[in-house]
């Protein structure tokens, strides 16, 4: 019985040993197999991250391009091109600038409706010193159309444009023509304000007239004698 007893003994000692060194071999494998794992894992995250952060980047900096070109897009001009209307109330000569000393291009018959971009002020007729641009780009007082609706805006960007006197003395005038009264006088290298020109009277080669900044009779002068200081003004 003894001998027996430390057989079995022998036995479960050598199936003992067999089965640790069985587990503590697979658990050195699961141990490698983690380790790789996670080496692996590691090495994605250095790989993923940043690629997830350029992308958010991307899609921040392609939203705030987006943003911006819709702003631009929505913002409006400084004068939208609005048109406005008009009913002629006599019959009612066009002229190529807005005063009466300029040619006459055509006629309007009472009642004929019109399409107005924007008004100056001129020479007055029958009280009133209004003249207002057509969409054709010539001009007719005011005096004799009825607005339909709003009223027409000034001509103009909205903006004051500077200007110096290059002779002696400059007349400025009611109108566009040397044939308009003469309201005032500016002496050399005075400075002007100016709201924007047309074509009209040419004057030493030079056909355009300065709308001056000022009362509602109009003020107009001929840029042939005035130099500009910074930009142009635009055509009314």
């Amino acid at each position: 019985m003894p001998g027996k007893t430390r057989g079995k003994r022998a036995i479960m000692t050598h199936r003992t040993s067999t089965t640790a060194g069985g587990n503590s071999s697979g658990l050195r494998r699961l141990g490698l197999r983690i380790r790789e794992r996670a080496a692996a894992l590691r090495r994605l995250s250095r790989v993923h991250v940043p690629l997830r952060r350029a992308g958010q980047v991307t899609v921040a900096t392609a939203a705030a391009a987006l943003l911006s070109a819709a702003t631009i897009a929505a913002a409006p001009p400084a004068h939208a091109a609005t048109t406005y209307k008009g009913r002629v109330t006599a019959f009612l000569s066009i002229r190529s600038a807005p005063t009466t000393a300029a040619t006459k291009v055509g006629s309007l018959n009472s009642g004929a409706t019109v399409t107005i971009q924007c008004k100056v002020f001129g020479p007055s007729v029958d009280g009133n010193s209004l003249w207002y641009k057509l969409s054709t780009k010539k001009w007719v007082t005011a005096r004799y159309v009825a607005n339909i609706g709003s009223a027409p805006r000034f001509c103009g960007d909205g903006k004051e444009y500077v200007g110096r006197v290059t002779t002696s003395v400059l007349n400025v005038r009611s109108g566009p023509n040397t044939a308009n009264a003469k309201v005032s006088s500016a002496t050399l290298g005075a400075r002007l304000f100016i709201v924007c020109k047309v074509d009209s009277q040419v004057v030493d080669g030079n056909p355009r007239w300065y709308q001056l900044t000022g009362d509602g009779g109009g003020q107009w002068v001929a840029a042939r004698y005035v130099a500009n200081v910074g930009a142009a003004p635009p055509y009314c």
